[in-house]
């Protein structure tokens, strides 16, 4: 193999899948035959040209659309150009399935750096405080822990996130990495003054913010036990919004009656006015039709009346305190787009969004694996507005693509168990290289 060609075919040169070799379709040429790679003359590329190439898989899975058995995906730079059922490609990846970059719709970089989750404590309220000691100690090193957060995730399947920033702006460290993302700047005050404060704060976020053709800035009040709710009107003309609600009982307690331990944990910092803060929780999600609404654990569909908003389910976070089994088939049965995340590691062992769908499989109400991956990722994509370039492998859209081993298996349990430690990950046309995914042999 020449020294072009293995650059063309990235970290998959010489790989290997379950004893298949990759066969690559060349002449003396990288760029040879109209199967196989061209450069095409481009104003938009840097030097004028983009590659123009095409990968075949034991069976490629497009979301949109049934899954496809030895198809083809055609690429020109950064996107998808077509997809045919058969024939020769540049790169035959051998048994594998190509899907698209999963799309982990909530997590926090800026907590990366804890190596085991917090204990979850007697109540939510244990573990709250928990993190803002975490944050408030000395040696605390956020910025570090966005760039660790990062590393981390693009070990992964995942080619996008939706990250909510608090202690550390996570957007300069994004803009250099292998991965698109929209960023949520947490708003936040119990009292007038914090509230205040944190308003003027992401102000002059926004204002920072560079023009990004892969970073989109959104707000993200963080939830109704925390938040005054003039800053959850003020966020209301943002159309990238997240909002933490209905975690837990004891959140619904606080909301309701200004009661348990919630309250108690105010009244020890502090805070014994709460009066500006939301009195339901009905108030805010009707409030945000097109925002993202997280964990809804203790909300049904009816309280949405006819919106119909994204909703998160963190998987990891949900088993980590012991909580009933999430109802997901009943809130896609109501037409609600369900999302996946991470959250943080401070509730999730890791960051790897494709270790936590196994589960969403099994026992009751469970869910087929091919809507369990449309959450992962076209839902994903929905919820945080970029499904026009993410989510599915369909013209047009970006090649964002993970590789997943799977043997002689074609069945879509075999791509959700192999999504946990992929093969490689293609973003935007290129391959990632990063620890944990395929290297040269």
């Amino acid at each position: 193999m020449s020294a072009d060609q293995a650059l063309a075919l990235g970290p998959l040169a010489g790989h290997r899948c379950r004893g298949k070799p990759v066969r690559c379709h060349h002449t003396d040429s990288p760029f040879g035959s109209p199967a196989q790679e061209t450069a095409v003359g481009s104003a938009d590329s840097p030097g004028g040209f983009v590659r123009r190439w095409s990968l075949k898989a034991r069976l490629v899975v497009p979301v949109e659309g049934v899954p496809l058995s030895g198809a083809v995906v055609e690429l020109e730079g950064e996107r998808v150009t077509g997809l045919r059922s058969s024939g020769p490609a540049s790169v035959d990846l051998g048994d594998v399935a190509v899907v698209p970059g999963l799309v982990n719709a909530h997590t926090h970089l800026d907590l990366s750096d804890f190596a085991l989750p917090l204990a979850p404590g007697k109540s939510f309220a244990d573990w709250i405080a928990a993190v803002i000691r975490h944050r408030t100690q000395a040696g605390s090193n956020p910025a570090r822990a966005v760039v660790d957060g990062i590393k981390e995730i693009e070990s992964t399947a995942a080619t996008l996130l939706g990250d909510i920033s608090s202690a550390a702006d996570s957007r300069t460290a994004l803009e250099t990495s292998s991965l698109d993302a929209v960023v949520y700047r947490e708003v936040i005050g119990v009292t007038k003054e914090r509230a205040e404060a944190s308003w003027r704060g992401f102000e002059s976020w926004v204002k920072n913010a560079a023009l990004s053709r892969r970073i989109v800035s959104g707000i993200s009040p963080h939830a109704p036990y925390s938040t005054q709710t003039w800053l959850f009107e003020k966020a209301e003309s943002n159309p990238a919004c997240q909002i933490h609600i209905a975690e837990t009982r004891e959140e619904i307690d606080f909301i309701e009656k200004r009661e348990g331990p919630i309250a108690d944990l105010l009244q020890k910092l502090g805070f014994t006015d709460t009066s500006s803060l939301a009195n339901s929780p009905n108030a805010i999600v009707q409030r945000f039709p097109n925002a993202i609404m997280v964990h809804v654990n203790h909300l049904v569909p009816l309280h949405f009346n006819s919106y119909r908003p994204a909703i998160v389910h963190c998987p990891a976070t949900h088993a980590h305190f012991g909580r009933n089994r999430f109802p997901a088939k009943q809130w896609l049965d109501a037409g609600f787009r369900l999302a996946l995340g991470t959250d943080s590691r401070a509730s999730s062992a890791n960051l790897n969004l494709g270790e936590h769908l196994e589960n969403l499989m099994c026992g009751p109400d469970s869910l087929d694996p091919a809507t369990v991956l449309r959450c992962a990722t076209l839902n994903g994509a929905r919820a945080l507005g970029l499904h026009a370039d993410h989510g599915s492998i369909r013209p047009g859209k970006l090649a964002n693509l993970a590789v997943v081993p799977i043997g002689t298996r074609e069945d879509l349990e075999a791509v959700i168990s192999g999504l946990a430690h992929p093969a490689s990950v293609l973003w935007r046309g290129k391959w990632r290289k990063s620890e944990g995914l395929a290297n040269p042999a």
